[in-house]
């Protein structure tokens, strides 16, 4: 079971019996709504007696991925709107090792076709974070 929950009784509902969540509206790891949600559902969690590590949070990514460093990688809410690989990198990584990111789902945001953020997403940006999460 998966949810995208977003309001206290379905984040309870969520740490009760789901296995994953998505983050509604692409709140990321640095985004005020994860802050505010991943408690209640770790709350929820234990009090059912469950490990709250066991419920996979998986972020979805409407972001670019930039030829070069993007001076504002975040909008004011904290949310991930994209910058260059090495960003990706980085930012991913650090989803993984400091705040629990099970997956992440990517959103070629502007690039009509899709292709070229796709191609650098799966060519440079995947190997790289998973090369550096196994380093740990």
């Amino acid at each position: 079971i998966w949810t995208g929950s977003v309001g206290p009784k379905s984040l309870a509902v969520t740490g009760r019996s789901a296995d994953g969540w998505i983050p509604g509206n692409a709140a990321d790891w640095h985004s005020d709504r994860y802050r505010s949600s991943r408690p209640l559902i770790d709350e929820a969690a234990r009090a059912a007696g469950r490990d709250p590590a066991d419920i996979a949070t998986v972020f979805n990514l409407p972001a670019r991925i930039t030829d070069s460093a993007a001076a504002a990688p975040r909008d004011r809410s904290g949310r991930w709107l994209g910058g260059s690989v090495a960003q990706w990198i980085t930012e991913l990584t650090e989803a993984v090792l400091e705040h629990g990111a099970s997956g992440f789902v990517y959103f070629a945001s502007g690039d009509p076709s899709g292709q070229i953020g796709l191609g650098r997403w799966a060519e440079e940006i995947v190997p790289a974070v998973r090369e550096a999460v196994a380093k740990g």
